[in-house]
């Protein structure tokens, strides 16, 4: 993941650096002692590239997003095993439980709540904090 962020970094880099520089270039023509044909051709130079990084730096992000999602993808199973829960069989079941687990933060206790009970699993021995104690964490 790191990769494919570090090549978009680069590219928007070059975008950016490369329109700084056509602005310096062209506000450099107005100077008394100016060399006009390589600030022009300087100019044209970079602003021509600026496109080709701006497609590049996308094309790139195709990349970084294809990445995170087999990070998420990786994940799914141990973080549903920290929260208690057991994946479903169904893509559609575990979409359903991610939508509740997304929203158990932000909705009072009331039955939304209580609708995540289904995706509980059965704790093991190791995962149950001895008596009084708040749990891990």
């Amino acid at each position: 993941m790191d990769t494919a962020r570090t090549s978009v970094d680069f590219f928007v880099a070059l975008l950016h650096g490369h329109a700084l520089v056509t602005v310096i270039a062209l506000g450099s023509l107005g100077a008394t002692e100016a060399d006009l044909v390589p600030l022009i051709a300087t100019a044209a130079a970079t602003a021509a590239l600026i496109p080709v990084w701006y497609r590049t730096a996308v094309a790139a992000c195709d990349d970084w997003a294809a990445a995170v999602r087999a990070l998420v993808s990786v994940g799914r199973a141990p973080l549903a095993h920290a929260l208690g829960l057991e994946l479903p069989k169904s893509l559609v079941e575990e979409r359903s439980m991610w939508t509740l687990v997304s929203k158990f933060t932000r909705i009072p206790y009331d039955d939304p709540a209580i609708a995540l009970d289904r995706f509980r699993r059965d704790l093991e021995p190791q995962d149950t904090p001895p008596p009084g104690t708040a749990g891990p964490g």
